[in-house]
């Protein structure tokens, strides 16, 4: 998903179709804890290009499976996302909500990604979790208590 912006201008009239197959396991950081693995996402949709905002609107449909760790248990679970979503590009800036082509190239993949994310629930909880669940509840003696309290050295 990666185009020139000569040929994507070239292809706006009667080739703007996209249909493809992604590998974004790159993208996939440590930070991401939650987040183990992303399988092979599909992206549907089309684009647009306005001449004199000199500006390539794409519309697409984003499907993939996320897997992700409960909350709980930290088990592994297939999370499916299906959703739509509209990304606009220029070279110059418009608004907050276009991206700003810099190069000659627009690679589509990062900006995928990043919608991913933001459409990945914050958490997950998988079905029974609260029945593995076990709380343990630790008792302190008092004089734990004192060498643990950040303000013991206020009262003196």
């Amino acid at each position: 998903m990666k185009w020139t912006i000569h040929e994507l201008i070239k292809k706006a009239t009667n080739e703007n179709s996209i249909e493809e197959k992604l590998d974004l396991r790159s993208f996939l950081r440590e930070e991401f804890e939650d987040l183990v693995d992303i399988l092979e996402t599909n992206v549907v949709g089309y684009y647009r290009y306005y001449q004199n905002d000199q500006m390539f609107v794409f519309h697409l449909h984003i499907k993939t499976t996320l897997i992700m760790l409960c909350s709980i248990t930290l088990e592994k679970i297939p999370v499916e996302l299906d959703f739509n979503s509209q990304l606009n590009f220029s070279v110059n800036y418009i608004d907050d909500d276009t991206h700003l082509i810099e190069g000659i190239t627009l690679d589509l993949k990062p900006y995928v990604f990043a919608e991913i994310l933001v459409e990945k629930p914050m958490r997950v909880i998988s079905e029974g979790a609260y029945k593995k669940y076990h709380e343990e509840k630790l008792k302190l003696t008092e004089k734990e208590l004192e060498e643990n309290n950040p303000f013991a050295k206020l009262k003196k």
